[in-house]
């Protein structure tokens, strides 16, 4: 019983660990696409003259949310 306790608590740890892993890779990830997509994205939004006021606030927002996301917090 001890060693089935033991494996358990083996493999519970190990994917513990390696979730966090994944997470920190993702976050990564999201944010160097972000870093390379995000500046060029919001200079084609602000400058797009076929989009309105409204369709260029929205795409603004959605940008401004992945931004707040990736550090951290909730929009």
């Amino acid at each position: 019983m001890k060693g089935v306790m033991r494996s358990i608590v083996f493999v519970s740890s190990l994917l513990w660990l390696t979730g966090c892993v994944v997470q920190k890779d993702y976050v990564a990830a999201d944010k160097a696409t972000f870093d390379a997509i995000g500046p060029e994205y919001r200079a084609y939004v602000e400058s797009d003259p076929k989009l309105d006021q409204d369709q260029k606030a929205r795409r603004l927002r959605t940008l401004e949310s992945w931004k707040i996301r990736l550090q951290g917090g909730t929009p």
